[in-house]
């Protein structure tokens, strides 16, 4: 979807954040000054969504790898982390992105 690797994008995610009020994803140009891929991720997130939805359920680990759900910049060190909570939680965003 973007000719880029996991370095070129950045993102935070937070159960409540307070100017929202509300569970929020951040997704932001990893490079400063940007390069237009978190511009890009918007304008197809339901396509973007999607696919990852499908990969993290498709893989063949148990619990979650780095191949579906473990990321090398978590700032949270992938704690907690939860292969199908992840499904169930892209569920919910597919099934109420604007069409």
């Amino acid at each position: 979807m973007a000719t880029c690797d996991r370095w070129d994008i950045g993102g935070l995610s937070t159960a409540v954040h307070p100017d929202t009020e509300a569970p929020t994803v951040f997704v932001y140009d990893g490079h400063s000054g940007g390069a237009g891929f978190a511009e890009r991720a918007y304008g197809m997130a339901a396509s973007w969504l999607r696919a990852t939805r499908d990969a993290i359920s498709e893989c063949g680990c148990e619990a979650g790898c780095p191949s579906c759900v473990q990321s090398p910049k978590c700032g949270n060190g992938n704690n907690p982390l939860s292969k199908p909570d992840a499904v169930r939680v892209l569920d919910v965003v597919l099934a109420n992105l604007p069409r």
